[in-house]
């Protein structure tokens, strides 16, 4: 599997809060399954995005990740006018591996009416947005017309594995499972933050997945478009979502395949 979100690396932001802490948060991850990890420190008000500072906590990551695990360059991007004007200067700075996938963040105190027209000047500097757990954000989940707007003008939705859970809360799962049948999320991530509460899991939201939706479904959301982010590739969603496969009918489930004419 591939996690495009999380804050693994040390002293950061509101992430791993020291080196022991992060490599934790590695062992967890590589144990449960994950291949590819990005590194998504917060760019925000709080928090100051330093790209050498990234690479250097990156590379020393990297010297104690486990064997398998490969780690990869993103950005938490919180929606600010200095972060956009910054971004459109230096597009590569923001982005996961300085391709063109954005993860950006959006305030969960407003939803700015000019914000589709932000994301265009993003779009217009070769950017792809893909816009963050939004089943977590309470203003977006009263806009549900608004995200499939958006993801018509080929904008990207990346849903928590935890909110599949109920770890979010029954709001943010119930709108998880809106989004997924109305074919409006395309990516699984952990947002991991630390070892114990928030976790660097990937697994138990696959597993859901499989359970609810489809095996297909699962492998989009937490393998191939997430590794098409990671390989600065398009993703192809002419066929998506996938159809869901056909329910046995209720002899079958019960006595088992029906015998053939």
């Amino acid at each position: 599997m591939v996690d495009i979100h999380c804050h693994f690396l040390p002293s950061m932001d509101d992430g791993a809060p020291d080196e022991t802490a992060s490599a934790e948060m590695l062992e967890i991850a590589a144990r449960c399954g994950t291949a590819d990890l990005v590194a998504t420190p917060h760019a925000d008000t709080q928090y100051r995005f330093d790209p050498e500072a990234v690479e250097a906590a990156l590379a020393a990551a990297r010297s104690r990740a486990p064997e398998g695990l490969k780690l990869h360059r993103g950005c938490d991007f919180h929606l600010m006018h200095d972060n956009v004007r910054d971004a459109l200067a230096e597009p590569g700075k923001y982005t996961v591996n300085g391709g063109r996938y954005l993860l950006v963040e959006l305030s969960d105190l407003v939803i700015f009416e000019n914000t589709g027209e932000v994301f265009d000047q993003l779009e217009s500097a070769g950017m792809t947005v893909i816009v963050t757990h939004p089943e977590r954000n309470p203003l977006l989940r009263q806009r549900i017309e608004l995200l499939a707007q958006w993801v018509a003008c080929g904008r990207l939705m990346q849903l928590t594995a935890g909110s599949l859970l109920g770890l979010w809360g029954r709001k943010a799962h119930d709108f998880s499972r809106l989004m997924l049948d109305r074919g409006l999320a395309h990516f699984v991530a952990s947002d991991g933050h630390d070892p114990r509460a928030r976790q660097p899991r990937l697994d138990h939201g696959r597993d859901w997945l499989n359970r609810h939706k489809s095996q297909e479904l699962a492998h989009l959301l937490t393998e191939a478009h997430p590794r098409a982010v990671i390989d600065n590739r398009p993703i192809d969603l002419s066929g998506f979502p996938p159809k869901p496969a056909a329910s046995k009918p209720w002899f079958g489930r019960i006595f088992g395949r029906p015998r053939p004419d």
